[in-house]
C-alpha cells in the first residue's frame, strides 16, 4: 500500500554558491535522499523514485551571487560518480555512520577504511578553500541586502507555496543554507508585514541543519535575531516542530558542537520546543561523511575526503529514518 505524499514537501537549500546547475543539484540531492530512505524502507524509496518530483522542492540561491559560475558538464559527470560511491557506502555499512559511546573514534573510522589523522589533516588542507568561499558569501549576505534578499527569496517562495497548499514541510539545509533558513524562519515567525504575517502560525515539521556554522558567534551576529538577544521568544524562530542538527567529524564549518547550549536548551526554557520527548531537538555529532572530492590537477597527492560536503550528510541513516517518518505521518509529538 502506497503512502499519500500529495501534501508532503521536502524543501532543500544548499550551501556555498559554487554549485552544479539547479537541475543537476536537485537530481543529486534527491538521489541521495531517496537511496538513503530505501535502505530501510524499500517500498517508500521506490514510491519516491516514481513521484518524487512532486515532493522535492529546491530553494536554489547560488545564482543570487554576482560571481557565481555553475559547474560545467564534465565536472558534474565526475561528481555523479563520487555521489554514487557515497550511496554505495551507505548501502555497504548500513546504519553504522554514527560514533556512539563507548566506541573509540579512531577504531570506528578505521573500520570504515579511514585514517582519522589523515581525515583531519585532509580537512585542514581544504579549510582555506572552504572558508575563503564561506567568508566571501557571508560578507555579501551581511553587507549587501539586495543580494541577501535574493538569497532568501527562493526559500521564502517555496515555503509560501507549500503552506498555501496546506502541505507539511521538511526543510533540509546545508552549510550557509542553514543560516539563510534560520533567518527566513525567523522572519515568518516575527514579521507582521505582507508576505509574512499570513503565515505566522505555520510551522516546519522537521528542520535539518547539516554542516552548519550556526554554532559560531560571528555567524549568529549576522542574523536578524541579533537585534533581539534580550527579548524572549523573539530571539529564536518559533515555527519549528523538530530540529535536528548533523555534524561530521572533520567538518571545519560545523566544528563547534554547541547547539544544545546555544539553541535547544534556551528554546526549551522559552517553551518554543518542548522538553519531552527529547528527540524534538537533537544534535548528532561525530558522524562519518564518506564523500571524496572529484580529482583534478590541483589536488593530486592530497587527501581527497571532504567531510563538509552535502552528499555525505544526505545519506546519514538517522536523517533517512526521520524523513521516512515525516513522509508517512509517523512523527511522534508526545
Amino acid at each position: 500500500m502506497s503512502t499519500d505524499l500529495s501534501k508532503k514537501r521536502i524543501i532543500m537549500i544548499h550551501g556555498l554558491a559554487s554549485k552544479p546547475p539547479k537541475e543537476d543539484l536537485n537530481d543529486l540531492w534527491k538521489r541521495c535522499i531517496i537511496e538513503n530512505i530505501r535502505v530501510n524502507n524499500n517500498r517508500l524509496g521506490k514510491q519516491l523514485s516514481r513521484v518524487g518530483s512532486d515532493v522535492f522542492v529546491n530553494a536554489y540561491w547560488a545564482n543570487a551571487t554576482p560571481h557565481h559560475i555553475e559547474d560545467d558538464a564534465d565536472y558534474v559527470r565526475d561528481l555523479r560518480k563520487q555521489v554514487n560511491k557515497v550511496i554505495r557506502e551507505r548501502r555497504r555499512i548500513k546504519n553504522r555512520f554514527h560514533v556512539r559511546a563507548p566506541e573509540r573514534i579512531g577504531a570506528f573510522f578505521k573500520d570504515r577504511g579511514t585514517d582519522v589523522v589523515k581525515l583531519l589533516a585532509g580537512a585542514l588542507t581544504i579549510k582555506d578553500d572552504v572558508m575563503k568561499g564561506f567568508l566571501r558569501e557571508t560578507e555579501l549576505y551581511d553587507e549587501d541586502q539586495y543580494i541577501a534578499d535574493r538569497m532568501r527569496r527562493p526559500l521564502e517562495e517555496a515555503l509560501r507555496d507549500a503552506w498555501s497548499k496546506k502541505c507539511d514541510v521538511a526543510l533540509l539545509s546545508h552549510s550557509m543554507g542553514t543560516f539563510i533558513s534560520y533567518d527566513v524562519l525567523w522572519r515568518f515567525s516575527h514579521r507582521n508585514v505582507s508576505g509574512f504575517k499570513k503565515f505566522k502560525k505555520k510551522k516546519v515539521r522537521l528542520f535539518a541543519t547539516m554542516g552548519s556554522p550556526l554554532g559560531d558567534a560571528t555567524v549568529r551576529g549576522l542574523l536578524f535575531a541579533r537585534h533581539h538577544r534580550s527579548h524572549g521568544k523573539r530571539r529564536f524562530p518559533t515555527n519549528i516542530d523538530f530540529w535536528h542538527n548533523y555534524a561530521c567529524l572533520g567538518d571545519v564549518v560545523s566544528h563547534q558542537h554547541n547547539f544544545e547550549d546555544v539553541f535547544f536548551e534556551p528554546m526549551r526554557k522559552l517553551r518554543i520546543i518542548p522538553r519531552t520527548p527529547e528527540y524534538r531537538a537533537i544534535d548528532y555529532v561525530n558522524l562519518h561523511n564518506p564523500f571524496r572530492v572529484v580529482e583534478h590537477p590541483g589536488n593530486v597527492g592530497r587527501e581527497k575526503r571532504n567531510p563538509h560536503k552535502s552528499y555525505g550528510y544526505l545519506v546519514q541513516p538517522r536523517l533517512g529514518t526521520w524523513l521516512a517518518d515525516f513522509l508517512q505521518g509517523n512523527l511522534k509529538y508526545r
